[in-house]
């Protein structure tokens, strides 16, 4: 059983070959210090954690946004960003080791078993129990939340569930290996296509055996490289350069370096918000420190020492739209203020922008992401080859 583990049982997990810890090369030593402690980080990402478990309902389904001039949570709702919140507590569940997050994060995988309708011979979770409601994204994510979930147990949580959403996203891969994004439709989805490759990359590295599994990850990647690296697309960047981190760290192919030297460089340089309108960046952040820490340990020094530069100026930015234990006054703009005693209550989250008095659900999500890969990237590989 791997539950109980601590933050610093991780490079225990690394040493036993978990490839989403980006290790499987040889070592490179960090470019520079880290600007934030492993300590905060760590703090910050179970604040967050604590967060969306504190906005989780008795089904599973996270409320979706806290609007705060309302004082009051919005009905709107995604199916796709529930699924990413849920990816994301399970993989916190299995990082940290917290037995408290294990119910919270189990019962994420039950909404999404709940709300999923039949497509093809498989499932995809649906905003509103129809096939057309269905969503490949919410099932690569939904797929996503159920193999930490099973990497965390350390034994197969639901391999049901796990098998039925994969075989809902075949049902979606158009002949360019793209996905798309709702049943029907026959352009690919960059948002989906990325989405899925994230999750094709995960479970390969969980299941290498599982042919299904490396024949449509193969379909996807023959297409999707070089389209994406011909055509870069924000939708797509994210998701893409965490995927590739972790086909690079299962099989230590080249190719895989070689996407994230040319995606990674032009979409810092071209492509990549900038907080400087006091945004949530915190997606597009956690793309670049995937792709940073698999760069620098895969030998490419220079290029992931640039995109240090951009994470170390862009981070601190984002982790000032997190509210604290004992926020109670939100600053929204010069000489601009909302004070509300209940903003304790919201401890954790991460706001939409500097100047939104919103906080919705794929804000802290991505945060947390962000904070998570951050920790990976400042702990420098012991030694070589693991």
């Amino acid at each position: 059983m791997l539950a109980g583990r601590t933050w610093e049982g991780l490079m225990t997990i690394r040493r036993a070959g978990f490839a989403l810890l980006l290790l499987g090369a040889s070592g490179v030593a960090n470019a520079a210090d880290p600007m934030l402690a492993q300590a905060e980080i760590e703090a910050r990402a179970e604040a967050a954690a604590r967060y969306l478990v504190a906005t989780e309902t008795a089904e599973g389904r996270f409320f979706y946004e806290f609007d705060f001039l309302r004082s009051h949570f919005t009905p709107d709702d995604n199916i796709v960003r529930q699924a990413g919140a849920g990816f994301v507590l399970n993989q916190f569940y299995f990082l940290s080791g917290k037995p408290g997050f294990a119910e919270p994060a189990a019962r994420t995988i039950a909404y999404y078993e709940t709300a999923s309708v039949a497509v093809g011979d498989g499932l995809l979770p649906s905003e509103d129990g129809t096939p057309a409601g269905a969503r490949a994204g919410a099932a690569a994510l939904a797929l996503l939340a159920e193999l930490f979930h099973s990497r965390a147990t350390g034994s197969d949580f639901r391999p049901d569930l796990r098998e039925q959403w994969f075989r809902g996203l075949a049902a979606q891969q158009l002949p360019d290996g793209g996905i798309a994004q709702i049943p029907a439709e026959t352009d690919a989805d960059s948002y989906a296509t990325g989405e899925t490759w994230l999750a094709l990359a995960h479970y390969a590295d969980f299941a290498p055996d599982a042919a299904e599994v490396g024949a449509m990850l193969q379909r996807l990647e023959a297409g999707v490289m070089a389209k994406y690296l011909a055509a870069p697309d924000r939708m797509f960047a994210h998701w893409g350069m965490m995927a590739a981190a972790q086909r690079l760290a299962t099989t230590g192919d080249v190719r895989y370096r070689g996407f994230l030297e040319r995606f990674a460089g032009n979409y810092v340089d071209a492509l990549m918000p900038s907080t400087d309108s006091g945004s949530n960046t915190c997606a597009a952040l956690e793309g670049v420190i995937a792709a940073t820490t698999a760069l620098e340990r895969h030998g490419v020094a220079e290029l992931a020492a640039t995109l240090r530069t951009r994470i170390e100026a862009d981070l601190p930015e984002n982790l000032r739209l997190q509210l604290a234990a004992d926020s109670t006054r939100l600053a929204f703009g010069p000489g601009q203020y909302y004070e509300d005693p209940k903003l304790k209550n919201l401890a954790g989250a991460f706001r939409n922008g500097a100047y939104v008095l919103r906080a919705r659900v794929d804000s802290t999500q991505h945060c947390l992401s962000a904070l998570l890969l951050y920790r990976q990237l400042i702990e420098a590989p012991r030694g070589g080859k693991m």
